[in-house]
């Protein structure tokens, strides 16, 4: 991989950015890579099946953090091995390249959701150290340039509407009906969501506690 200032003032050396990959519904730190001067960095994998990462930077006092598109490594047999790359902007948003494919602001978002697990509910609250769950997810997405207003009822409205069957990580799951919109998480995949449940609860990772919901896409 191979990091560069958004700013074009050269490559970001001496830096550790982690990679992250996705463990069922969640994401995982399994390295972290110190830069060189020319600001890369590899990691060799023996991958045993087919992988979607990420590289993460965490920011410094000088430059603010940055992630990467989410990306899937293809194993070509069990016993097959790779080596994946990136490139792009910190202080940016990286794009990762080679071996790998963009999935989309989705993954994004749920990986910055998971960053807020723990963080208590409270009415009202839009982070960043507390959270309704509608203003969970205004807050995952604004992080992303994306603004969602700021009740679920007009998230509901401000979203596309997507089929369950359809349905991708970073989707919106709202709960009640079109017109009472009364909860809402962040579709993490296989069937959990990241959400901000109710008073007195933190906010976690958990399953779609119903069949009764909709589907709403942030574009």
């Amino acid at each position: 991989m191979r990091a560069v200032r958004a700013d074009g003032r050269g490559p970001l050396g001496g830096e550790t950015v982690r990679i992250a990959v996705v463990n069922g519904p969640q994401w995982t730190t399994t390295a972290r890579l110190r830069t060189n001067a020319a600001g890369e960095a590899y990691i060799s994998a023996r991958l045993l099946s087919t992988t979607t990462i990420t590289a993460v930077f965490d920011g410094s006092d000088a430059l603010r953090p940055s992630l990467a598109s989410a990306a899937t490594v293809t194993a070509p047999a069990p016993s097959g091995s790779t080596r994946a790359g990136t490139s792009g902007s910190i202080a940016g948003t990286p794009t990762v390249v080679n071996e790998v494919a963009a999935s989309g602001i989705g993954a994004k978002a749920v990986y910055l959701a998971s960053l807020q697990k723990g963080k208590p509910y409270v009415w009202g609250a839009a982070g960043p150290y507390a959270f309704d769950c509608s203003g969970y997810a205004q807050y995952v997405y604004k992080q992303l340039g994306r603004y969602l207003p700021r009740t679920a009822q007009q998230q509901f409205y401000a979203t596309t509407r997507i089929p369950k069957s359809g349905k991708q990580p970073g989707d919106l799951i709202f709960f009640g009906s079109p017109s009472n919109t009364t909860h809402m998480g962040i579709y993490a995949g296989n069937g959990y969501m990241w959400a901000a449940p109710q008073s007195g609860r933190n906010v976690n990772l958990q399953p779609i506690y119903t069949s009764t919901y909709w589907v709403g896409r942030v574009r």
